[in-house]
């Protein structure tokens, strides 16, 4: 059976530079004809039935029946949409978004970049974007009960890196929202006590829950590097960097580079 997010994949892609496309698709609601459609948005009625075909092949709207006999309004179709996207909103099915949006970079007056800080925390469409697209240099996913030992271990090698990024609690590697198993004041204490015991200095990080479809899920946001800190996991006497989406021990002329203030990546 076709879960949520494939479906809105799939419509964000059929929709994505065709708008009048979505304005068919948003008109379908079980009343209004394929006539009807095309009265409403003053096209053509083959040029609807085409853009109508097209969603009905990709399994998001479906010819409305009755007993098995398809109901038809002064002899044209009436469609209903899949009943997992029926109650959705337009806004899951525009654009992925931009990891631009996610990190600021702020610009002297020389034209250069003199830092990079987190912008906001993603919202729930964002976060289905972020599922569909997979982990990246920014952000990791974690099935819940994970050890807390190993979450402050991609703590640790996100704290080098040049905008920080987001681990999301609740998700595993494919982008599959299974959600938290604990809620976010106990996940909180926990990691913080796991941050005390294996990273070195002390890092500030931000611990927010999100309702993602219904599912709860835990993001955290570890900061930039402050160009100053160098950070040890301890329990393991390493210092680390996320490249892309794996950790690293930092090599000596890395942390040579560190201890100069200089990014590595």
């Amino acid at each position: 059976m076709m879960d949520l997010q494939e479906l809105i994949s799939r419509a964000r892609f059929i929709f994505s530079g065709a708008p009048k496309r979505f304005e068919a698709f948003k008109l379908v609601n079980g009343k209004n004809s394929t006539k009807d459609i095309a009265n409403k948005t003053g096209r053509s009625l083959s040029s609807v039935l085409q853009d109508l075909q097209k969603l009905k092949d990709l399994e998001l709207i479906q010819e409305k029946r009755n007993d098995n006999a398809i109901i038809k309004k002064d002899g044209a179709s009436i469609f209903i949409k899949n009943p997992l996207v029926k109650h959705i909103s337009n806004s899951y099915f525009s654009d992925i978004s931009d990891v631009k949006k996610f990190v600021k970079e702020k610009i002297t007056k020389e034209g250069k970049i003199k830092s990079i800080s987190p912008l906001h925390i993603p919202n729930e469409g964002e976060i289905l974007d972020i599922c569909k697209r997979g982990e990246d240099q920014h952000y990791e996913f974690k099935m819940p009960g994970i050890k807390m030992e190993d979450l402050s271990e991609e703590i640790a090698a996100f704290l080098h890196t040049k905008s920080g990024g987001f681990i999301f609690y609740g998700i595993d590697d494919s982008g599959t929202i299974l959600g938290s198993d604990c809620i976010r004041q106990e996940f909180d204490q926990r990691i913080q006590n796991s941050i005390r015991n294996t990273i070195t200095p002390h890092p500030n990080i931000e611990i927010h829950d999100k309702d993602v479809m219904g599912t709860k899920i835990i993001l955290i946001m570890v900061p930039p590097w402050d160009k100053k800190s160098i950070y040890q996991f301890t329990k393991k006497q390493r210092y680390l960097i996320r490249k892309g989406t794996n950790k690293f021990a930092l090599s000596p002329d890395e942390l040579r580079k560190i201890s100069k203030g200089e990014y590595v990546i």
